[in-house]
């Protein structure tokens, strides 16, 4: 985690926004054409389930909600990083005036801790992004709620801050399979819980040089990787008790993949938004359980995969050595509106059915 506290996280926003000029990000050019953004994202969840008309299956169909989710909890936003990143750290020196100096620098992280790691990469992603998150949700009769919204009570704030995502033990094991010496980092913004729900595939990066890099494309395809993971636990424990003990309808979870090709470079593999929520199929009378039936399911998954530099250092202008947020809010806006659209029709077939 990021402790950052208030007047500093004020200053740092404004230093965000102030840097935006000071960079070689690439995401720029890439979100330049809204529709090519658009393009670019894929629905990415279970297929199992999105057409059964009994309620079971990983993946909600749709067409059996009453209603589209009015209360949605963002309850992570994170950023992963499967290996080796170059990231930006905010100090602050005391002088002998009582005035404060900020410095920035740059530490390569080699290692989970418990401070967490890359954290001033998802303040800065989560503060362009999450008004326009807001809004794009609201606009399908949607609300996104906050931690400081949805955490109204001493109970469910001591639920929140201990949970953890439940996975099969099958499943943890497919998905660390191949993760070799890979040192997991997670950067996220103060107040949220990091929900680990990664299932990147760690085929994706190989060494080259002692480096960490992409393969090229072509060799791996990972603009779906939810398409074929299914784990009943996990699906029924953050769309099932997760919203229960919140009560609210539906939890989204955000992360986004970054890594180091180079030393000087840093790049953005991939976002990913996840949203969970309760079966709105009910068990028949009498029965507690059912072969592929789960009290929650993936009501809907989103993925993009820029795989572009978000930051270059140049030597002879250090000037460029400074984060550049500018697209994020497109790329969320994108996202969220797929997962809307999806939902949304799938309601509305429903009723005409």
């Amino acid at each position: 985690m990021v402790s950052i506290s208030k007047n500093l996280t004020h200053l740092l926003y404004a230093l965000i926004i102030s840097i935006n000029c000071f960079s070689q990000s690439e995401l720029p050019d890439f979100v330049s054409s809204k529709d090519k953004v658009f393009k670019k994202v894929k629905l990415d969840m279970p297929l199992e389930g999105r057409k059964y008309k009994n309620g079971t299956g990983f993946s909600l169909n749709p067409k059996l909600l009453k209603e589209m989710p009015k209360k949605v909890a963002l309850v992570s936003f994170y950023s992963f990083d499967p290996g080796m990143t170059k990231v930006q750290h905010w100090t602050e020196d005391a002088g002998s005036d009582g005035t404060y100096d900020y410095y920035i620098s740059y530490t390569k992280t080699t290692k989970r801790n418990a401070v967490g790691s890359s954290g001033e990469l998802a303040l800065g992603v989560y503060y362009k992004s999450i008004d326009t998150l807001i809004s794009t949700f609201k606009s399908y009769g949607m609300d996104l709620l906050l931690p400081q919204e949805y955490l109204n009570t001493d109970e469910k704030k001591e639920y929140y801050n201990s949970y953890k995502v439940e996975r099969a033990k099958f499943n943890d094991w497919i998905s660390n399979m191949g993760s070799g010496n890979h040192d997991q980092m997670y950067g996220y913004p103060e107040g949220y819980n990091v929900m680990d729900v990664v299932n990147e595939r760690y085929l994706n990066y190989e060494k080259s040089g002692g480096k960490y890099t992409a393969r090229s494309k072509g060799s791996v395809n990972d603009n779906q990787v939810w398409v074929t993971d299914k784990c009943g636990k996990m699906v029924a424990s953050l769309g099932g008790d997760l919203c229960s003990k919140l009560e609210v309808d539906a939890v989204i979870i955000v992360y986004f993949t970054i890594f180091t090709p180079k030393e000087n470079k840093v790049q953005l593999q991939n976002v990913n938004m996840h949203m969970f929520g309760p079966n709105p199929t009910s068990l028949p009378e009498g029965k507690k359980t059912k072969f592929n039936y789960f009290k929650g399911q993936f009501y809907c998954g989103t993925r993009i995969n820029p795989e572009l530099l978000i930051l270059k250092k140049n030597k002879k202008k250090p000037e460029y050595d400074k984060l550049d947020f500018t697209g994020f809010d497109i790329i969320f806006h994108a996202m969220a509106t797929e997962m809307g659209t999806y939902l949304k029709e799938g309601v509305e077939k429903g009723k005409k059915e």
